[in-house]
């Protein structure tokens, strides 16, 4: 049986806006051998699925530094202090694409986006009968155009490569598993 590894020490490295970077020192719960591993820290995210009554996701195309490239991705981002998930996620896909419903998303899923050395969690959620309601208001800092996919796309889109955005597969194996699609 393995066995949650003994904390002795925890140490901030940097504060890099979204993310808290921590020296974690541990100890080996079997052999006792200790070791200084680094931990990011952030706050939970969250994913939301905009589905139309045509059939359609509200996705977003958007650049990502991390790439250096343009992505077609699903609504998220972080969950602000004092918010929950599910608001963050209705939140987030106004600001970014303008569109909403006028009732709660349903949680489809729950993930660890890299648990070797990250601490949160990513919140998918399905929001349905989604429309176009508002003016999108995206962050300073983003460049966004909305695409809406068909459902009947998905599985093409993600075979062929165009939607590879980690979180965004797996929001959509939260969706496909929920209503019964099958890749």
């Amino acid at each position: 049986m393995v066995a949650r590894w003994e904390t002795l020490n925890k140490t901030p490295i940097a504060d890099l806006k979204i993310f808290t970077a921590h020296a974690v020192q541990r100890r080996h719960p079997t052999h006792g051998h200790i070791g200084t591993f680094t931990v990011l820290e952030s706050a939970e995210w969250v994913n939301i699925i905009p589905l139309t009554r045509n059939n359609e996701i509200v996705m977003i195309q958007q650049y990502r530094h991390g790439t250096d490239s343009i992505t077609l991705e699903v609504p998220g981002g972080l969950v602000e202090e004092g918010e929950n998930p599910c608001g963050a996620a209705m939140r987030e896909c106004k600001e970014e694409t303008g569109y909403g419903a006028p009732h709660e998303a349903l949680l489809v899923g729950v993930n660890e986006p890299n648990p070797a050395f990250m601490n949160n969690r990513c919140y998918s959620y399905l929001w349905q009968d989604c429309r176009l309601e508002y003016s999108p208001q995206p962050d300073e800092f983003e460049d966004i155009a909305v695409e809406l996919v068909p459902v009947s796309r998905i599985s093409e889109y993600i075979r062929s490569g165009k939607i590879a955005h980690s979180l965004t597969l797996t929001a959509l194996l939260f969706y496909m598993l929920r209503v019964g699609i099958l890749l």
